[in-house]
């Protein structure tokens, strides 16, 4: 993929994980990040498309990011981020107070505000706490009733679930599952990260999460649990 795909691939996914609005050629063209015209920005877009990059919602012009352009942005483009805001947080008293469990279960109800998405997390297989769950189902992508449904499944089955995760996820490693081949659901992106013997974390959002920031969250903590 040529440098000005790449970088008009990730303008078009981070603004669309900010608005949930597909992203336009006009708007692009405009933003300034892009030495070049409307007309080239519009090919360009068709070119990521036809490539299974982009893809577009039949009632509007502008793109959306596939599964597939995704996992590009995630394996090719996403920069280090600094999460020094919630370090500064983890030094509260309240935390510091805190042991075993209990202790990672409010790093857990913290992570879920600063990172506006569902967390769980296996303290083993058979033990599973969640919090932020108002987090997910109130992002934009949840307001269709269906996806809400099948959505809700993942809280029905979270201990097998992470079963299946555990003998997946090396020790210290962080994974990021998207759509389709996310046992969480196929309307949701995670990122997980297992730390100890037969512990994970897990951040859970809809697909279009922000990826960069949530990476940089859990490879932080696990520096530190």
């Amino acid at each position: 993929m040529t440098e000005r795909k790449i970088k008009l691939l990730k303008l078009i996914i981070e603004n669309y994980i900010k608005t949930a609005e597909p992203i336009g050629s006009k708007f692009l063209a405009n933003s300034g990040d892009l030495d070049v015209s409307a007309p080239t920005v519009r090919n360009e877009m068709r070119e990521l498309e036809s490539e299974g990059f982009l893809t577009h919602p039949h009632t509007s012009a502008g793109r959306i990011p596939t599964e597939e352009g995704y996992r590009f942005y995630v394996e090719n483009i996403l920069e280090p981020v600094e999460v020094g805001e919630f370090s500064e947080e983890l030094k509260s008293k309240e935390v510091l107070s805190l042991e075993g469990r209990d202790r990672i279960k409010k790093v857990a109800q913290m992570v879920a505000d600063f990172s506006n998405s569902a967390v769980f997390v296996a303290f083993d297989s058979n033990s599973v706490y969640y919090t932020g769950i108002s987090n997910l189902f109130s992002q934009p992508e949840f307001k269709d009733h269906l996806t809400a449904i099948n959505t809700s499944v993942m809280f029905d089955k979270c201990e097998e679930i992470v079963y299946n995760l555990l003998s997946q996820i090396e020790k210290n490693e962080t994974s990021v599952l998207i759509g389709s081949e996310n046992p969480l659901g196929s309307s949701c992106g995670s990122v997980v990260s297992r730390f100890g013997e037969e512990s994970l974390f897990i951040l859970v959002g809809p697909i279009r999460m922000d990826y960069e920031k949530n990476m940089a969250i859990l490879k932080f903590l696990i520096s530190k649990l």
